[in-house]
């Protein structure tokens, strides 16, 4: 589960919407000064995640120049869902992520995607790289905190005991085993409100997808564009060692951010930035 540490955004962080023709999605964005623009980044959140994972990262993004967006994907918090299981998968949600790309109307997007997010960002990047009427629209992949196959056993327990009551126990209940003790104040309020607003089904769909990625680790081995495993250390659903067994396979460059946990762009925004705007710059 993703930690917030206030639900207050930093200065330059603003809410909007991407509107595409698959709907409408809830974002923040930051934006850097016109002169200075190198690019844009579009970051997709976690399982029980959403945007605001990414709101302490996108200052410092802006100011290497990006332009940053964060969304919250189909059925989580702000953006609307669906109760039917056939809008979750892979191949939607995939569409889904070309139409956001698109609607940003940039030259030059990079993806990240975060533990759940890196899934669904990994599955566009094969759909759209097996799809020989589409081109491919990214600059680069970036995984973050997002590992090659289903997470430790223990959180795969966990959330597999998540997929088993959400269908028949009241979200209210289920957040009173799910609150983390150490997380206080106004970040508490926010991440039970978009627990709550979160789409169940989207919930169900998301936990089932981490437990069975669908598409291997192989078939994004095929795909021609600069990739990096980027993570904070420790991580309770992979170890560091998978972390860079995966980026050896993907002859992707590989980063680990001490003191980082899993949500580094919570913990440690700043070393987070640097190490995406040096990997960026160098795959230009």
């Amino acid at each position: 589960m993703s930690q917030l540490l206030t639900a207050a955004l930093p200065p330059g962080v603003t809410r909007s919407q991407v509107n595409t023709p698959r709907g409408c999605f809830a974002a923040l964005e930051s934006d850097p000064s016109p002169a200075g623009k190198r690019g844009d980044v579009l970051l997709l959140p976690g399982l029980t995640g959403s945007k605001e994972d990414f709101a302490p990262l996108l200052p410092f993004l802006s100011r290497h120049g990006y332009r940053a967006v964060a969304v919250d994907g189909r059925g989580q918090y702000e953006t609307a869902g669906s109760s039917d299981p056939a809008a979750y998968t892979p191949s939607e949600l995939a569409a889904d992520l070309l139409a956001l790309t698109r609607a940003l109307r940039s030259d030059s997007v990079h993806l990240v995607g975060h533990s759940y997010g890196g899934f669904v960002a990994r599955q566009a990047v094969v759909q759209t790289s097996a799809d020989p009427g589409v081109v491919q629209p990214w600059s680069s992949l970036t995984l973050l905190n997002s590992g090659p196959a289903a997470p430790a056993r223990s959180q795969s327990q966990r959330i597999q005991l998540l997929i088993e009551a959400l269908p028949t126990m009241p979200k209210d209940v289920i957040w009173e085993f799910m609150t983390q003790k150490s997380t206080t104040g106004d970040a508490v309020d926010l991440m039970r409100d978009r627990w709550l607003r979160t789409c169940t089904q989207q919930l169900i769909s998301a936990g089932r997808w981490m437990l069975n990625p669908p598409s291997a680790l192989a078939d994004l081995e095929q795909c021609d564009l600069p990739k990096l495993v980027l993570a904070g250390s420790p991580d309770e659903a992979w170890p560091v060692a998978e972390f860079e067994e995966m980026a050896a396979r993907l002859e992707a460059s590989c980063v680990i951010i001490r003191h980082g946990g899993h949500s580094p762009s919570v913990h440690e925004p700043a070393s987070t930035a640097d190490a995406l705007a040096r990997f960026w710059n160098h795959s230009e």
